[in-house]
């Protein structure tokens, strides 16, 4: 199967992270690989008409086959040698975007609950930036398979959020930016981590008579 050169530099940079047209495009006209926006969305076009990737802009399986058959010295980019403040600019994160990619980048992943716990701030003001974070494909959300009650007798299954490697790169990018609060978050970070784990060891002994 053929497919230019646009195409192919699309599926490499989608072999290593994870992200949207935005980003993509981003990436590819801050190496200077295209000049418009509109090359990256319409090389995503046809490798979706093609089945190499599918609607969320993750390799399908063909895909996967067809970039080992890419030879690297024809088309490459390393999205590790961007000028990441590039990113840091599209996607004008505010405080509290740069602190929750921060606490992500140190947990494997955290609920909206605990993150508004972790920033002292309302469980709505978090959802609003995770959400933001989740449609730059910075972050993605899950919902929890177990499903609890809440005090007021309603079920729910809460919301987890994990950073992808397009965030952890940005998230290097902009921790300077931070860096007055990071060792307070890291701080406490591990003391609710260390009280999470001991409360555990002390309910162990006893689940067995639940």
């Amino acid at each position: 199967m053929k497919i230019g050169k646009v195409e192919r530099l699309v599926l490499l940079l989608l072999k290593q992270h994870s992200m949207n047209t935005g980003a993509l495009s981003t990436i590819l006209r801050a190496k200077g690989h295209v000049k418009t926006a509109l090359s990256v969305r319409r090389a995503i076009k046809t490798l979706r008409l093609k089945g190499l990737i599918d609607n969320s802009n993750k390799l399908t399986r063909d895909g996967t086959r067809h970039i080992k058959s890419i030879n690297n010295n024809h088309a490459s980019v390393n999205i590790s040698e961007l000028d990441v403040n590039v990113l840091g600019k599209k996607f004008k994160l505010g405080t509290k975007g740069k602190m929750l990619l921060y606490i992500l980048t140190k947990i494997d992943h955290a609920s909206l609950q605990f993150l508004a716990m972790i920033t002292k701030e309302q469980a709505k003001n978090i959802s609003a930036v995770l959400n933001r974070l989740e449609d730059n494909g910075l972050v993605y959300g899950y919902n929890s398979m177990i499903t609890f009650t809440n005090t007021h007798g309603r079920r729910y299954r809460p919301k987890y959020y994990r950073i992808t490697g397009l965030g952890a790169l940005v998230s290097s990018a902009t921790r300077s930016e931070i860096s007055n609060m990071t060792n307070a978050i890291d701080t406490l970070l591990e003391n609710t981590l260390k009280l999470k784990s001991e409360m555990s060891q002390l309910h162990a002994p006893y689940d067995k008579y639940a």
